[in-house]
């Protein structure tokens, strides 16, 4: 019970931080939007500018929080597998279960290291088994762990060889965590392909903002009562700027998709064609100055 609720306590700390960093930025993307109303709207590039920071403050820190989650908890899941079979090495090779464990947590594990760490503690101080592993299954938090940890508890529970029970849960977490990798580069044609679709859509962009539009403008400047050519410019050139950040975005999120079979996983995706296709965007010369 102790274990249960100083996990819901550290949620509630987790997400408190994470509420308090989102309002924040929000905050600061408010006031950023305010003053680019009230003082660039007669400044394309400058109206463009801030208009993209005010939405990168508004999402970058969730994003951000979001997808570093996702990389602890698949960095969780590749070492676990290694921190169980070092443990069960210990077992055989005589120790106690609390004594392998504390053998274990000297070794490296990345950011498993605290987790370990903490589940040597708890076992030096007296803590069951069964309450260590579900403590840790909760700050863990991703849906492997939690059913890894189920069996081992289940299998505790009944009396099993909880030996032979951890080196069989080991074996089948590394065989998911190879199916991935051979998923990711099984698909690695198909994110190629989804980068080279972007740059022909940058490509065509820059295209027409630097050949069409002109001679366009050109024409409906010289007609009477037309529409001036400068406006339409810098119309077309915030409407196109939004189509590559957007463009960008949800192309690398489709990427991580299909690579890792997660969103967040496609973030770094995200913002490298975000980057990418804004920066040629600028050194094109396609802003209005």
């Amino acid at each position: 019970m102790v274990l249960k609720k100083k996990g819901l306590l550290n949620w509630i700390f987790r997400n408190k931080k994470r509420t308090a960093v989102i309002g924040a930025s929000l905050a600061a993307a408010i006031v950023v939007t305010g003053i680019n109303l009230l003082y660039f709207t007669h400044d394309p590039l400058i109206f463009q500018l801030l208009g993209s920071l005010a939405v990168a403050m508004s999402l970058g820190p969730s994003l951000l929080i979001s997808y570093s989650e996702y990389s602890t908890a698949r960095e969780i899941e590749t070492k676990f597998p290694l921190y169980i079979t070092d443990v069960v090495d210990g077992v055989r090779a005589g120790m106690t279960l609390p004594i392998a464990m504390k053998a274990a947590a000297k070794h490296d594990y990345g950011r498993l290291n605290p987790s370990v760490r903490q589940m040597s503690a708890q076992m030096d101080w007296g803590v069951p088994f069964d309450d260590v592993l579900r403590s840790f299954s909760e700050s863990a938090g991703t849906p492997l762990i939690r059913r890894t940890v189920a069996t081992i508890i289940e299998t505790h529970r009944s009396g099993g060889n909880i030996v032979e029970v951890l080196q069989a849960v080991s074996g089948a977490i590394i065989e998911v965590n190879k199916i991935k990798s051979e998923r990711a580069s099984h698909i690695y044609g198909q994110m190629i392909t989804g980068y080279t679709i972007f740059f022909v859509f940058l490509a065509v962009l820059i295209g027409l903002q630097k050949f069409l539009l002109p001679s366009l403008s050109g024409l409906g400047g010289g007609l009477e009562g037309g529409l001036s050519g400068e406006v339409n410019s810098g119309l077309y050139d915030l409407m196109f700027t939004a189509m590559i950040i957007i463009q960008g975005t949800f192309s690398g999120l489709a990427i991580g998709k299909m690579a890792e079979g997660s969103l967040f996983g496609g973030l770094k995706h995200s913002v490298a064609l975000v980057t990418i296709g804004y920066g040629a965007w600028v050194a094109a010369g396609t802003l209005v100055v």
